[in-house]
């Protein structure tokens, strides 16, 4: 069964997040939780080569937010499915490029390097 690692820069963010919608932390652990069970949900996020980068979408139905304008969390699975790492999550509304988002996910793939690999 996958553990998950949370990095350091993934817990700001989703300190950020929780802070601004503090319905949603329940949530997002257990978004989190079922990723231990299914780590090939959400669609794959183009990009990265043989990286296993994924993306869910999240509504926040605490805030009559659904999923179009809702919680993005891109995570890797790696170690041939044993470890799950959370990379980013943001308000679809916060970015105005995927480009931005891409970037972000980079430097969390760069920290995934550095920490575990």
């Amino acid at each position: 069964m996958p553990t998950v690692h949370i990095l350091d820069t993934f817990q700001r963010q989703l300190d950020r997040v929780v802070k601004k919608y503090p319905l949603s932390k329940t949530r997002i652990d257990e978004e989190i939780k079922a990723l231990v069970k299914n780590p090939r949900q959400g669609d794959k996020y183009p990009g990265f080569g043989g990286l296993e980068v994924r993306k869910i979408r999240m509504p926040l139905t605490e805030y009559s937010i659904g999923k179009s304008k809702g919680l993005r969390l891109i995570f890797i699975v790696i170690k041939d499915n044993t470890e799950i790492v959370p990379l980013v999550i943001y308000q679809k509304k916060r970015f105005s490029s995927e480009s931005e988002i891409k970037k972000l996910v980079m430097e969390s793939i760069q920290e995934v390097h550095r920490e575990i690999m």
